[in-house]
């Protein structure tokens, strides 16, 4: 009995030499010298048990024992391209979820064209909480500061500030609307203008519906506020919520194709929008 065991990256050595109808033509087609190819043949007709080529002056010529080993090859390579085509076909269909909070996502939708990809399947997390990326909870994260994981990479894009906004038309100045979710801009309306607030939402999307019937003023990040026609500065940056942005991505997953593409895309978009972000696309209104 003969115990020399197969080892199965031969096969593909043997379908090289096979199709080459030599060591020479073998080794240039996967990138082994002529010799070494050679001694990996006669290891795998050891393991086979059998002659597998004639071996002749014009090259190697099958034995009907190559030629069977041949069909059987091309079978198995055929079963492995296979499950190597669904495996890519699965990675690139694969969701890449993004976690932001509710204007940053809100942000990425408005100019989704300019990070879709074809090959990428984009999911929309909008949550003031961060999720986990390190167990996968999400892709990719845009925070306000930057991580302290070790498994993730991270980029800083861009610094985001915020300011006072009311209706531009009769804005009710004396009063203030606020969200009850646990963010800065919020905490800092409850801190100094308690006394003041009319109105709360659970929706920080629901700040600016409200803001524009001229009901209240509201804190939102300059690269909202200013780009709402019916809203204008009433007050000045508040310079205590100012926070540098960062692009967030696990460490291992940021190799994938189009995760990279993804990042990439969504970094060029923000960097571009950075006037924006940084409160430098509409001056104060003077109002208040």
């Amino acid at each position: 009995m003969n115990e020399t065991m197969m080892d199965w990256s031969d096969l593909n050595l043997f379908l090289a030499v096979a199709r080459g109808g030599g060591l020479n033509a073998g080794a240039r087609i996967c990138g082994l010298s002529a010799p070494s190819l050679g001694r990996h043949m006669v290891v795998l007709e050891q393991a086979i048990g059998d002659v597998l080529f004639n071996r002749l002056p014009r090259g190697y010529e099958l034995t009907q024992a190559g030629q069977d080993l041949l069909a059987e090859a091309e079978a198995v390579e055929e079963h492995i391209l296979g499950i190597e085509r669904r495996r890519k076909d699965r990675v690139a269909h694969l969701p890449i979820y993004i976690t932001a909070g509710t204007w940053m996502t809100r942000f990425l939708t408005k100019h989704v064209r300019d990070i879709a990809t074809d090959d990428a399947r984009l999911v929309f997390r909008a949550a003031e909480t961060r999720h986990h990326i390190g167990r996968r909870e999400a892709t990719i994260g845009i925070r306000n500061s930057r991580p302290e994981e070790a498994a993730l990479a991270a980029r800083k894009t861009t610094r985001v500030v915020f300011a006072p906004y009311a209706a531009s038309t009769d804005p009710l100045q004396d009063h203030w609307i606020v969200s009850t979710t646990q963010t800065p801009s919020a905490n800092w309306v409850r801190t100094h203008k308690e006394n003041k607030i009319r109105f709360e939402v659970t929706n920080p999307r629901s700040l600016v519906d409200l803001a524009m019937q001229g009901v209240g003023q509201v804190v939102l990040p300059c690269f909202v506020g200013d780009d709402e026609a019916g809203l204008v500065r009433s007050g000045s940056i508040i310079p205590a919520l100012s926070h540098e942005q960062w692009l967030v991505v696990h460490g291992e997953d940021r190799h994938q194709p189009a995760v990279r593409r993804t990042v990439d895309l969504v970094a060029q978009l923000i960097v571009t929008a950075r006037g924006a972000f940084e409160g430098n696309s509409r001056s104060m209104s003077g109002k208040g």
